[in-house]
């Protein structure tokens, strides 16, 4: 995919930050809809609480009640790590020729991604603190998926992305808390 400066829109230049995180959820949502097939579901979520304590304490409480921080690796680019999972790490198997490098749909995803990544740079600078974060369950937890941590000021954020084959989607994300 040729690169593009996102920043280069006025949409991402001007993007007010109390509005970006609803703009990158709607971002995200679309992305789960272009890569969601008949037995391959993604969910992708951003959500934000008060630093409580320590980072693992405001993360279990974004969390789900089933889950819990087990683990959080820092990471030295936040950044890094999104862009080399969206949207790779979750393109559909089927039919291949359809995400293949330069198709039109894998192109749609990358650009989505690349939209979403510009829009969390407006919310997240370049050098807050940041972490991979592993998470115990005492329900089934999504095999692919790639969960971050990042603490800007007083706020801690946690960025899911996960999916799965058999349709049932990700057990475990932020995305469910408060459904259980």
């Amino acid at each position: 995919m040729t690169a593009f400066d996102w920043t280069a829109l006025s949409a991402a230049r001007n993007a007010r930050p109390d509005a970006t995180p609803g703009t990158i959820n709607h971002a995200l949502r679309f992305l789960e809809d272009l890569l969601e097939e008949t037995d391959h579901v993604c969910t992708f979520t951003l959500t934000d609480g008060p630093l409580l304590g320590d980072v693992s304490t405001a993360v279990d409480a974004l969390l789900p009640t089933s889950c819990r921080a087990s683990r959080l690796a820092p990471v030295s680019s936040w950044s890094t790590l999104v862009d080399a999972a969206l949207p790779g790490l979750f393109l559909p198997g089927h039919p291949a020729y359809v995400w293949a490098e330069r198709m039109p749909a894998r192109q749609l995803a990358e650009s989505v991604a690349g939209w979403v990544l510009a829009l969390l740079r407006r919310i997240w600078p370049g050098s807050v603190e940041s972490w991979e974060l592993t998470v115990d369950t005492s329900h089934w937890y999504e095999a692919v998926y790639v969960d971050l941590v990042v603490r800007v000021d007083e706020r801690v954020w946690l960025h899911t992305s996960g999916s799965a084959t058999d349709g049932t989607g990700p057990r475990c994300p932020a995305a469910t808390r408060g459904a259980e």
